[in-house]
């Protein structure tokens, strides 16, 4: 018999609240009834709760490092799933946070971002990210033998993280590194770290920067707007 499918773009109809942090799943406890506190999520699995008087669907991640969820909210129960979250979250620290503070964080973890450090033009070697590449997989998958020709090359460009030493300066992305003067690669992402007291960045180094191990190497970084 004839088959088919039909795809129906819903992502107009949601909205996404991240709850992060040490105590995100006890606030989430308090807000969605027992069964949560009893029962919590494993890393990357995801559940429909009751949250207030909205039902939504909880994934249990982190971009941020720490314990933390994405809450996939019905966009006309954003407001009241917000206003539950914040006056249960009081005593537990809850604080909004902007997207610079979680591009900061993710940075510090080493958190590759789509379109920033990872595309079309890098692969999970340059990238830094065959933790998350099962190469012998026994299922064929899309890439696969392309990858492990590449496994026998040498890498083109290879993703590493800087920590700022002057703490006046301040890195946007886009902005030129250099080893000993000559200029071995760019920024690709870049925020200001409260832990660091500095800027945190992560940046690819290419051609024969690419193919060395690099651990506390001083670099110098070209600013747009160096501090006077």
């Amino acid at each position: 018999a004839a088959e088919h499918a039909i795809l129906t773009d819903l992502s107009a109809l949601y909205c996404v609240l991240s709850i992060m942090g040490p105590n995100a799943p006890a606030l989430l406890a308090r807000v969605s009834g027992d069964a949560f506190a009893h029962d919590p999520l494993q890393f990357s699995w995801t559940r429909l709760i009751d949250l207030g008087f909205a039902r939504v669907r909880a994934a249990r991640m982190s971009y941020v490092g720490g314990p933390g969820y994405e809450l996939y909210v019905p966009v006309e129960m954003t407001r009241h799933v917000y206003q539950t979250l914040t006056d249960a979250g009081t005593d537990l620290g809850l604080r909004d946070a902007g997207y610079f503070a979680l591009d900061a964080l993710r940075i510090e973890m080493g958190r590759r971002a789509w379109g920033a450090e990872i595309g079309p033009d890098e692969s999970p070697f340059e990238a830094g990210m065959m933790f998350a590449v099962k190469l012998d997989k026994a299922m064929a998958f899309i890439g696969q033998d392309a990858l492990r020709q590449k496994q026998k090359q040498p890498l083109r460009k290879k993703l590493v993280q800087l920590v700022l030493d002057d703490v006046q300066a301040y890195v946007w992305g886009g902005e030129s590194i250099l080893i000993d003067g000559q200029p071995v690669g760019e920024i690709t992402s870049a925020g200001w770290s409260p832990r660091a007291g500095a800027c945190v960045a992560l940046a690819y180094v290419r051609g024969d920067a690419a193919r060395l191990a690099h651990r506390a190497v001083a670099v110098q970084v070209e600013l747009w707007n160096p501090p006077a």
